[in-house]
């Protein structure tokens, strides 16, 4: 009798794991898996994600024996305690961090074929905008959540507006990953500098080739298109300024005798 109530019990257990686990499991992540046996791993591979905007590149000969590679794509409430925290939260009173999309896990399921020597190649695209979004952004980068310090931490990544996404590289087995936005406010200061005579600007935020629309808030009539090609003001030491204007650019909205300037800054599409 009390077999048949164990497996009784059992079967009950096993009717509603059946059913309910996998909706559960679709809503909260959804598992690609990958077998490198030995002719992949000679030959290296890249990996995407469920919902095609995370790839993990994995080069030739990288991993050493026979193993399963997964990638999960997980809802960000999933994460969602760890989220309040970042282990280096941006030094000012001006920026504020968002996360962007869906958070992402890989995970090298034997560890014993990776041994750190080499690395892995990643990139997360922007998720798509719902409509059009026409506000600044600001710079975009990968954080992986470290268990250890529970707080989410960032990897040394490059944003790129041309291709839509975040690329870096991680020398880890196993990890969560995310792009967070650091956005900035449109309207703020702006100062001159003499560089290259040039509709230039050098920016805190943005990288390099970004082409911004900066109008006077005095006149809105004044304006101009600026490419950054440099990297400044520090807003850790001038949190109001949000660019800093080459001065052939700035004379083209006022003054340089003012040398600081209320401005709005708009990312040109």
């Amino acid at each position: 009798m009390p077999i048949s109530r164990t497996v009784s019990l059992a079967s009950i257990l096993f009717f509603f794991s059946f059913f309910l686990s996998p909706v559960l499991a679709q809503e909260l992540e959804v598992i690609v898996e990958t077998q490198f046996d030995a002719e992949t791993i000679v030959k290296g591979y890249t990996l995407e994600s469920s919902d095609g905007l995370m790839r993990l590149g994995i080069r030739p000969e990288t991993l050493n024996v026979s193993t399963r590679v997964d990638i999960k794509t997980l809802d960000p409430s999933v994460m969602g305690e760890t989220l309040e925290s970042f282990a280096e939260a941006p030094d000012d009173e001006v920026t504020t961090r968002s996360l962007l999309g869906n958070i992402y896990l890989f995970d090298i399921l034997n560890k014993e074929s990776y041994d750190g020597t080499d690395f892995f190649f990643l990139e997360i695209k922007y998720p798509e905008e719902e409509e059009e979004d026409d506000r600044l952004h600001g710079r975009r980068k990968i954080f992986f959540y470290n268990a250890v310090t529970a707080l989410w931490e960032e990897l040394p990544s490059a944003d790129n507006p041309e291709t839509q996404s975040v690329r870096a590289l991680i020398h880890l087995p196993y990890a969560r990953l995310a792009i967070f936005e650091d956005e900035i406010p449109e309207v703020g200061e702006a100062s001159w500098y003499a560089y290259r005579a040039c509709d230039c600007a050098a920016s805190p935020d943005y990288p390099k080739g970004t082409y911004l629309v900066v109008t006077s808030m005095e006149d809105p009539e004044k304006s101009v298109t600026v490419v950054v090609n440099d990297y400044g003001p520090d807003r850790a030491i001038h949190p109001d300024r949000i660019i800093d204007l080459d001065k052939v650019a700035f004379e083209k909205l006022a003054s340089l005798g003012l040398g600081l300037i209320n401005v709005h800054v708009k990312l040109l599409q």
